[in-house]
């Protein structure tokens, strides 16, 4: 009965190590971030941005606050028109062959029930899944 017990439980950690982990991949932090669009939280979907590497803590700190207005002003008003942004649905994922980059399709929602599918491109960062920023 104790083994059953004990077995139990390791098996109740590793779900909860699971689902604690950070964007365990490129589908779930793609749903992580499409969340903080719902919510207006732009500070927190732009920090899922993969910005240049190698950039100066000044020129990233520049580029985000330049986004997290922009956001705030031209996309939310947007939302707005179309009843906000109600809900991002994960359709599909492809990850690249060596681990790093991947593509995510996405569907959104909106209030007034339009919807609109896309794609993002995502890529692996220190561990961490960001949405890369096409040039």
């Amino acid at each position: 009965m104790k083994k059953v017990f004990y077995f139990s439980l390791m098996v109740m950690a590793m779900f909860v190590m699971t689902a604690c982990s950070s964007s365990s991949s490129p589908g779930d932090a793609m749903k992580k971030y499409g969340n903080y669009l719902i919510q207006g939280d732009y500070e927190k979907f732009v920090d899922g941005l993969a910005f240049e590497e190698g950039a100066t803590p000044e020129k990233l700190k520049e580029q985000k606050e330049g986004l997290v207005s922009m956001l705030k002003e031209k996309v939310s008003k947007e939302y707005e028109k179309m009843g906000g942004l109600k809900s991002i649905e994960i359709l599909s994922e492809e990850i690249s062959a060596d681990g790093n980059t991947a593509t995510v399709k996405i569907k959104q929602t909106y209030g007034n029930g339009e919807t609109q599918e896309g794609s993002q491109s995502m890529v692996k960062r220190d561990g961490k899944w960001l949405m890369s920023i096409d040039k």
